[in-house]
């Protein structure tokens, strides 16, 4: 808004061109690197994921991968960590893990300080993002496919420690909000 008297011309409006459609992944990624990358694909007039989405197109991925690196172990004494978006709530999602044996970690409401995809990942992947245009659909999955590869087993590892100091942090002021965690490079 800007204020004009009555001699003034009106202002020019500034209309910002609307943007390519948002393309969404769920990645799953451990200590090593990534375990599984999935492309949300929306449907018209149906919201992006739900719980069938993400324990079909999803969790049966990550599943299938575990037991691929771990023949003899599987899923046995994985822990998943999740935000709690409204389909990792679900009483389907919450049966899925149940029937193949994964135990979920909570996550506190409100906390993208102790999520290693909002503090590690996501970041990663926007720096190397901004600012670049993509021709095609396949070219952006392209590049995303390259970054993930380019982020090494190292800094994946010293995320999930900074997690753990993050939680650990987070329990020794009793759930409270604090500042002063050194952000992931």
């Amino acid at each position: 808004m800007e204020w004009v008297t009555k001699d003034q011309p009106r202002p020019s409006k500034v209309r910002r061109p609307k943007s390519t459609k948002k393309t969404m992944y769920v990645i799953f990624f451990n200590y090593s690197g990534v375990v599984s990358s999935t492309k949300l694909i929306s449907a018209p007039g149906k919201r992006s994921i739900n719980a069938e989405f993400y324990v079909e197109k999803c969790l049966q991925k990550v599943i299938k991968a575990l037991k691929k690196k771990r023949p003899k172990s599987g899923t046995q004494g994985i822990f998943l960590h999740h935000d709690n978006a409204s389909p990792h709530k679900a009483r389907l999602t919450r049966d899925f893990f149940t029937s193949e044996g994964l135990k979920i970690l909570p996550h506190p409401p409100y906390s993208p300080d102790l999520s290693p995809c909002d503090f590690f990942l996501f970041p990663k992947l926007k720096s190397f993002l901004r600012g670049k245009t993509f021709g095609s659909q396949k070219q952006l999955d392209s590049a995303v496919g390259q970054r993930l590869r380019e982020i090494s087993k190292d800094q994946y590892l010293s995320a999930f420690q900074s997690w753990v100091a993050r939680c650990r942090k987070c329990i020794g002021c009793e759930g409270d909000y604090f500042e002063g965690i050194r952000k992931q490079k």
